[in-house]
């Protein structure tokens, strides 16, 4: 996961998508999956659980931009409605997203916002 500085926000393009997510205002799953499905464009058959969102995230085939950056900011505030363990299984499906885009000649990257 990457640091970046407020100045250094990153708006979309035709070769970068990005999907801005406000911790505060994502505090449960369920406003996760309405948000990211929102802001990625997922597909009608978005199941909203865990393993169709990693399905998503490791696809995004759907999108034009062939970079796409998850941008966090309000980290304190991410799924605070959650317990431990499946923010850490949301953190993993994101790291397993990072890591397969490569293959896909896709990049994906989650930037956390201080």
């Amino acid at each position: 996961m990457t640091i970046i500085n407020k100045a250094d926000r990153l708006i979309s393009n035709a070769e970068l998508h990005v999907a801005k997510l406000d911790g505060n205002k994502t505090k449960t799953l369920n406003k996760l999956y309405k948000k990211l499905g929102s802001r990625l464009e997922f597909p009608d058959y978005f199941g909203n659980n865990l393993d169709a969102l990693a399905d998503m995230l490791t696809d995004l085939s759907w999108l034009e931009a062939p970079n796409v950056i998850l941008y966090i900011k309000n980290m304190d505030g991410f799924l605070s409605a959650e317990n431990e363990e499946d923010r850490d299984v949301v953190f993993e499906i994101f790291d397993e997203a990072v890591s397969g885009q490569i293959e896909e000649e896709r990049s994906f990257e989650v930037i956390k916002v201080v």
